[in-house]
């Protein structure tokens, strides 16, 4: 310990091999939504190392912010004859938050579900994301990520998640507002990717079976734009491994 009571405080920082530009912000985070599970995600370049872009995420604009939060539970344990304690790990609660501007589009909980096979029309495969395989030779689907798929009802949704306009053929059909419906008992995913200011890939999470709790919308005089909220749990966190191409040195 002597020689750390010697450092140089008046001219060197504490971690001398930081420099500036390689501070991740959220100007160089990426938030995706996805299938409920890091493994469900399709393939992307079988030649590159580590996660790459897939079909099977979609990119989420308009964030205002997202916070991840995981809790462990521990209990302290006592002996008779001794002052110290004994810490046991117990389970794990995971949470999130997302905050989103509303805009003539998908809202925020239709982002969350775009890889869903149905749409407000209430049908599968009618207004969806499909989940393709990469293409055959002859350029054809070689097949569907039924995993996934299958989640959800295979029949007429009994309560509608949401419309939008005025008719059917108008095209902003993406307002998801009703937590009733049994759409949204079927889990999502969503994956974070960071990079630093000088493009570099720090590194990424996906959180796997995200539910929604809460979905909460403000309008207030003062302000000129909408802002929409969820909330919700999930199961955990998948590290990933990025690949190893990037703009930056």
């Amino acid at each position: 310990m002597t020689s750390y009571l010697n450092w140089n405080w008046t001219n060197e920082h504490v971690q001398t091999e930081i420099k500036n530009g390689e501070y991740v912000s959220s100007e160089s985070t990426l938030v995706l939504a996805g299938p409920a599970r890091l493994d469900m995600l399709t393939p992307g370049d079988p030649t590159a190392v580590g996660f790459t872009a897939t079909n099977s995420l979609i990119p989420i604009g308009l964030l205002q912010g997202i916070q991840v939060a995981q809790n462990r539970q521990l209990s302290r344990l006592f002996e008779i004859g001794s002052k110290r304690s004994y810490l046991v790990p117990g389970r794990m609660f995971a949470n999130f938050t997302v905050s989103r501007f509303l805009f003539y589009g998908p809202s925020l909980m239709r982002l969350l579900y775009a890889l869903a096979p149905i749409g407000p029309g209430q049908k599968l495969g009618e207004f969806g994301t499909e989940l393709l395989i990469d293409p055959d030779e002859q350029g054809q689907p070689i097949s569907y990520l039924e995993t996934y798929n299958e989640l959800f009802p295979d029949k007429v949704l009994d309560v509608a998640p949401g419309w939008g306009g005025s008719t059917t053929e108008v095209q902003n059909r993406d307002f998801f507002t009703n937590l009733t419906s049994e759409l949204f008992n079927v889990p999502f995913g969503m994956a974070l990717v960071f990079k630093d200011t000088r493009d570099r890939p720090y590194g990424a999470m996906y959180l796997e079976d995200c539910y929604i709790e809460t979905h909460n919308m403000m309008v207030d005089a003062s302000t000129v734009v909408m802002t929409e909220n969820v909330s919700g749990q999930f199961d955990r966190i998948a590290p990933i491994q990025l690949s190893t191409n990037s703009a930056g040195a």
